[in-house]
């Protein structure tokens, strides 16, 4: 006879390394249920549950939302979770094929960088890259504060992801809205985002459409002190072509503070959209 062990929520939590409170949300969700909850209002789990959130945390390291998570474990059909499965390999695809000519300017910019004549100019060079992005929804969050503040409002954004059934779809990013080039670092117009799938709006977190259009952009490599340098660049290309400004900046952090304590190593694009003179004449 098979005996059936049972775990307090707090047992289950240390075994599944899932929070205690994340244990909740999934029950009100009726992601995960307990196998049964006593008068006293406490949960108890089984060995059933155990390979129930092994398959949930698998799920979401492959990107899908908990809602999705839900639909294949209660299809409970194979059929349909390999269907889910080659819809999520057609995305990340797509997002690789779309993210590829910036692997390649990085590993340049990378060996410019590292080169030796790199190493005796004031300022480095970079490379401008144009081109045309598509638009994508992300979650915000935007203040006028100071951009020491920019840290926690990433911050909030991720406990909003962790309590939602938001999933991120892409790299974070901070939205510059400036006037006039008039950037004061103390009293900045930011809006922090992360690409999700699906609308969002409470307190002072919401949704919106991250508009596409012609950007350029560059890698840069370094810490955020000298990080003027590949603003200086993208705005001396834009008058030498004839482009003009038609909004505010962006920065991308492809690698910052949260996976190196090297400041020389991060990695941030900063995009820039613009448009022709020929255009904007027409």
């Amino acid at each position: 006879m098979k005996v059936i062990i049972i775990y307090t929520i707090g047992e289950f939590a240390k075994i599944s390394k899932v929070s205690p409170r994340m244990l909740r949300h999934y029950d009100k969700i009726e992601l995960l249920k307990p196998s049964f909850i006593e008068q006293n209002g406490y949960r108890y789990y089984s060995d059933v549950e155990i390979n129930k959130i092994s398959m949930i945390k698998q799920f979401r390291r492959y990107g899908f939302s908990l809602e999705e998570i839900k639909s294949v474990l209660c299809k409970n059909d194979v059929e349909y979770t390999k269907q889910t499965l080659q819809l999520k390999i057609d995305h990340l695809q797509q997002s690789t094929t779309e993210h590829h000519y910036l692997i390649r300017e990085l590993e340049n910019q990378l060996r410019a960088t590292l080169g030796e004549d790199t190493i005796f100019q004031s300022k480095p060079n970079f490379d401008i890259v144009i081109g045309h992005r598509s638009e994508f929804l992300a979650l915000c969050q935007r203040k006028r504060t100071n951009e020491a503040a920019m840290d926690q409002m990433i911050l909030e954004l991720y406990e909003v992801l962790e309590t939602s059934d938001l999933v991120m779809t892409g790299t974070r990013m901070t939205i510059f809205h400036v006037t006039n080039y008039m950037y004061d670092p103390e009293d900045a117009d930011i809006e922090v985002c992360i690409p999700v799938n699906a609308e969002y709006n409470k307190g002072a977190f919401y949704t919106r459409i991250i508009e596409g259009g012609l950007y350029m952009s560059t890698i840069y490599i370094g810490s955020y002190d000298d990080i003027n340098h590949p603003y200086q660049a993208l705005i001396a290309w834009s008058k030498q072509n004839n482009y003009s400004i038609i909004g505010p900046s962006v920065e991308r952090y492809y690698r910052d503070c949260g996976e190196t304590n090297n400041q020389s190593e991060y990695v941030t694009e900063i995009c820039i959209p613009i448009a022709s003179h020929t255009i904007i004449g027409q």
